[in-house]
């Protein structure tokens, strides 16, 4: 391993929880995949813990699939695979996407009224790719499978699943009276759809942005990071 090293201590918990799947009369019931993915896992995990900075963002760049494929021999999308496989599977791994996805929008651009940011890490991408989708979203696959391009209408069910439930709705009621203002018609929104609902009724997203600034609690960092974008 190239980019870090186990102490003796962890190679002793490693090999202990290696051998409850073979001394317990249980030797050969680990399957080839599962004894990779549990390899994987001790490499992974421990390559996280590593490269984080000190406010526990973890440097997507140190941890990139070029470099573990380098590390380990194995192709980029293998990497990839097994990355999604490990998350699946972890109980101790969980992590905020929302946090870790706003740490890279920085490095997002803007055009044609889309957003478009390098995810380089699948399960991130994943995430957020079924936040949207449950909230009548979508995201507009490209070729390159790290690559995620969304409208800017979908910030605002960004926006609103981090604020707080009684700001939340103030910023309700003021969207729903921007969209009467702008399209000279009553529409029913729920917060579900809002994203979608300003894309079908052509509304301008950059006034019901400026609209509901001074409404959004200064703690929100989506929002505090879309600002910089435009």
């Amino acid at each position: 391993m190239k980019y870090f090293s186990f102490s003796d201590k962890e190679k002793i918990k490693i090999f202990d929880e290696i051998a409850g799947h073979f001394y317990e009369r249980n030797f050969g019931s680990l399957t080839k995949t599962d004894f990779e993915l549990m390899m994987f896992g001790f490499y992974y995990k421990k390559m996280k813990e590593c490269f984080k900075d000190k406010n526990g963002a973890i440097d997507y760049i140190k941890c990139s699939d070029y470099r573990i494929s380098k590390d380990l021999g194995i192709t980029q999308q293998k990497v990839r695979n097994l990355k999604v496989k490990y998350q699946l599977v972890s109980e101790q791994d969980e992590y905020d996407w929302k946090d870790e996805f706003v740490k890279l929008i920085g490095n997002a651009r803007i055009d044609n009224n889309k957003m478009i940011i390098n995810i380089p890490d699948p399960n991130l991408y994943l995430d957020i790719q079924n936040f949207l989708e449950e909230n009548g979203g979508f995201v507009e696959k490209q070729l390159n499978n790290k690559l995620l391009q969304i409208r800017i209408e979908y910030f605002i069910d960004l926006l609103l699943a981090i604020e707080p439930e009684n700001n939340k709705k103030e910023i309700i009621e003021r969207i729903k009276q921007l969209f009467k203002e702008q399209t000279d018609n009553e529409i029913k929104l729920n917060e579900e759809s809002f994203g979608r609902k300003m894309i079908d009724s052509a509304v301008d997203i950059s006034t019901i942005l400026s609209n509901i600034s001074s409404l959004i609690s200064p703690s929100n960092f989506i929002f505090n990071a879309i600002r910089k974008l435009f």
